[in-house]
């Protein structure tokens, strides 16, 4: 008998530690008021501002979505690089003159271009829209990093005339360090 009430005397303890440890109490706490210093008026609710549009940093037009091209280093088109709307006059350029860090002088037509390095960089003047006189010429270079007629990268840069690109390297090839000047820009008006 006394083993008996022994065992049930344990077996209630034990019962009661399970019990007791397997159950979680939250506490909510209360903010603490400090009487002296509360403030009762109300401040007004803010209104989530909208964000803005989230421009892709890229290395290369791979990185950006379908249609967007890499252009110094953001996503983006060429189109959009120009205001071509709310204007009488509009503009472009056909042809430019450039200076190659490779002691060369070319002239060059849109949809035109050049290489170093043996073919490892190849550049082409991009085509643009028509944009409004006055706006500042933009000229948009795609730039083609190959390796064995393979390409490696394309990416844009933008150039203003009287502008030196940055120093253009290839990934495979260390000794490429090319760049080039827009000497000047010929700009037709209609």
């Amino acid at each position: 008998m006394k083993l008996t009430k022994f065992l049930l005397l344990i077996l209630g303890i034990s019962l009661i530690l399970l019990v007791g440890c397997s159950c979680t109490t939250f506490i909510a706490e209360e903010p603490i008021i400090d009487q002296e210093t509360t403030d009762t008026t109300e401040t007004p609710e803010q209104t989530p501002e909208e964000p803005e549009p989230v421009i892709l940093a890229c290395q290369n037009s791979a990185d950006c979505e379908q249609g967007e091209l890499c252009i110094d280093n953001n996503c983006g088109t060429v189109e959009k690089l120009y205001k071509t709307e709310g204007c009488d006059v509009k503009c472009n350029f056909n042809s430019i003159q450039v200076t190659t860090s490779d002691q060369q002088t070319l002239n060059l037509n849109r949809g035109k271009g050049d290489y170093t390095s043996a073919g490892a960089v190849e550049w082409v003047l991009s085509p643009g829209p028509d944009y409004c006189q006055g706006e500042e010429i933009i000229v948009p270079v795609k730039l083609l990093k190959k390796n064995l007629g393979k390409v490696l990268s394309e990416e844009y840069i933008t150039l203003s005339p009287s502008e030196t690109s940055p120093t253009i390297t290839h990934p495979n090839v260390k000794s490429v360090q090319f760049t080039f000047t827009i000497d000047s820009v010929n700009e037709e008006c209609n």
